[in-house]
Parts: C-alpha cells; structure tokens; sequence
C-alpha cells in the first residue's frame, strides 16, 4: 500500500488517469459556460448565412415591368423581353401611360418604358423610387441598354420621389427595425429578469401600454428630432403600436415554447430574415425565392411595406400589410393562451392524482395499524 501511494497510484480506479469507456458527462457549470459559447456562435452564423446569403448577388428574376405602345414594335420589344435567358423579366404590354403610371403606384410593377410617339421623341422610363430606390436604379440599370440597342434616347419620371429628408429611402427600414427590437427586446428581458410579470393576463396590458410608449419615442425620434419623417404623426403612432404589440405577443408565444433560448428563433423570424425579405434595402425580385414567399408573411415586410403606403402612396395597400400584423398578434395571444390552459391542467392532474394517492397511502397505514 505504501508502495502504491509512493508511486501516485491506487488499486481502485484507472492507472493512465482515464475514466474507462463509459459516457462523459458535462458538470452544470461546464454546460453553462457551452451555452455561452454556442449562443454567440449561432446568432453569428444566423446573421451572416441570412444576410449574406440574400443579398450578396442580386440579380433580377421575374421583376414585373411594362412596356407602353400600340405598334409592333412595343410587340416585339415585348417578346424579346420575354425571352431573356434565366427570366429577369416578367413583361406585360399596356396602352397607355396612365394605365403603367396607376400600375407603379399600386407597386403592381416595378417600371415601364414608353417607345416614342413619333419619329424624333425620345423613349421615357418611368419608375417610382419611394417604392424602393434599389429597385428603381435597377430598372433603370436594365433599360437603359435597351434604349441603347435602339438607338434612343431616354428620358426618366419619377411617380412617386423620395423626399430629401430621406433620399434613399432607409427610414423606412430602421422604423421598422425599431419596432421589432421594441416587441421583441423587452419580451426577452421580462421573461428571463422578471418571470413573475410574464403570465399572459399581465403581459397583455404591459405590452400594449410599452407598445403606445415606444411608438411614440420611435415617431419622436425620426419626426420632429430628425426630421426623416414629415407629419403622418398619428399613422405611424397607430402603425407602431401594431408592430410592436404584434411582435411583442408574437416572443411571448415562443418563449413559451423555447423558454430562455426563444432569443435565437425570435432574431431569426424579426430580424434576420425579415430585413433580407423587407423589399426596402433591396427589391424582392432580386433575392432568392424564400423571400419573396417571407416577404408575404414577416412582420418587418409588413410593417416596413404598410409605413410605405402611408408615407408614399396615400394608404393604397395598407390594409393586407395590417392584417399579417393582426394575424401575428391574434396568433400570439391564442396559442400562448392555450399553452397556458394546457399546462395549467396538467399540473391540476398532477395535483389530484399526488391527493389521490396521499389518501391512499394513509388510509393503508390507518387500516394497517388497525
């Protein structure tokens, strides 16, 4: 024995220091620290794989323009649109200026080009950069060798011009993210910092009245502080409250469902994915087509669109944007609600079923000792 403890060995236990071929196991502090690793990590490779991912090399696919003539020639221009190799392009021939000008501010296309009405006029391409200043500088960028190829020159309209307050239109944008880091954040910090608040009958009024709070600073902020923005005061007050409300019950539902990892789904679904399928930073034709498709049903698209209709274009389409937002907050609230009852009678369950066999148990012991 003396021998073995001289020499730092034992006769329990490995001689090489290994623990043999069974599992390893993770100590709880060795698992926190993982998770502190893996968190940053994932949000990284989120970020990066979403955003680079959509929009490192965008090229247009089935962007709907027009071409305005009665001739055969505005035919056969079509045509030969049409035909392009990969469809960059989805043509469709219309009369008259007034039917491709409605069509730009209903955003049912992205631009058209009107051949010249006679032997001397130019070509004109109209566009409508407050629906997206990305867009239009792409339209133009495929036009304008079109033009070219004809030997013609071409003049350029705007529909719809951004305001110099915001030349490139990225207001927009940061309005948007603003009110889903407003939903989103706050969520995440009540419910891991104070669990006590997050029962849905007091989440309810703290998120609407944080929602009201928060809409107003955002409005405040890129309204009368920065000037981005000129009036509208109680569109975006109303619109914010929405988006951050619907967002906000949108968390509170996976929260339920991921409990303190629901930060990962939760910057995913609102930010990065929402930002790539905005339509804002750069046209929905001209990223992969997941993104058309989120582009449909994100609440960033929704919000960011919604607050385009009433900046730009006089609320037209504002109200399928509401109802995605609507569909979010309604879909927050009823599922969590049922999360809610369904654990709510498990632990009922669990409760009788322990009385139940507490009784028995004690009655056992009375007839035993009887």
């Amino acid at each position: 024995m003396e021998a073995e403890k001289a020499s730092g060995t034992s006769g329990a236990g490995p001689r090489d220091g290994h623990e043999g071929s069974g599992p390893i196991s993770l100590p709880g502090g060795a698992k926190k620290y993982v998770f502190m690793v893996m968190f940053p990590f994932l949000i990284v490779m989120l970020l990066v794989s979403a955003y680079s991912g959509a929009m490192h090399s965008p090229s247009p696919k089935d962007m709907p323009v027009a071409v305005v003539g009665q001739t055969a020639q505005a035919e056969k221009l079509v045509s030969s649109l049409d035909a392009t190799d990969g469809s960059p392009l989805d043509v469709r021939l219309v009369s008259t200026v007034a039917e491709a000008e409605q069509l730009l501010h209903d955003r049912e296309i992205s631009g058209a080009f009107a051949l010249p009405t006679g032997a001397d006029g130019d070509a004109v391409l109209y566009t409508a950069q407050a629906a997206g200043a990305a867009q239009a500088s792409m339209v133009e960028s495929i036009f304008q060798p079109v033009a070219d190829a004809q030997h013609l020159d071409m003049d350029h309209k705007d529909i719809a011009p951004l305001p110099a307050s915001d030349g490139m239109g990225i207001t927009i944008l940061f309005t948007g993210i603003g009110w889903m880091l407003s939903g989103y954040l706050v969520v995440t910090v009540v419910t891991t910092g104070a669990p006590e608040l997050a029962s849905l009958r007091r989440m309810v009024p703290l998120m609407a009245g944080w929602a009201a709070l928060m809409s107003t600073v955002v409005w405040l902020l890129v309204g009368p502080v920065i000037g981005a923005v000129d009036g509208h005061a109680w569109a975006l007050l109303g619109l914010g409250w929405l988006s951050v409300f619907s967002v906000a019950m949108a968390q509170t539902l996976l929260a339920r469902l991921f409990g303190p990892l629901a930060v990962i789904p939760g910057l995913a679904v609102f930010m990065f994915l929402g930002v790539p399928s905005s339509n804002i930073m750069m046209s929905i034709y001209t990223v992969p087509g997941m993104f058309t498709f989120l582009h449909q049903v994100l609440p960033l698209p929704a919000a960011g669109e919604a607050l385009r209709s009433v900046l730009y274009f006089g609320g037209d389409g504002v109200g399928g944007h509401l109802a995605v937002l609507g569909a979010w907050t309604l879909a927050g609230l009823l599922l969590t609600a049922g999360i809610d009852w369904s654990r709510r009678r498990r632990k009922g369950r669990a409760a009788a079923e322990t009385e139940r066999v507490t009784a028995d148990s004690v009655s056992s012991e009375a007839l035993a000792s009887a």
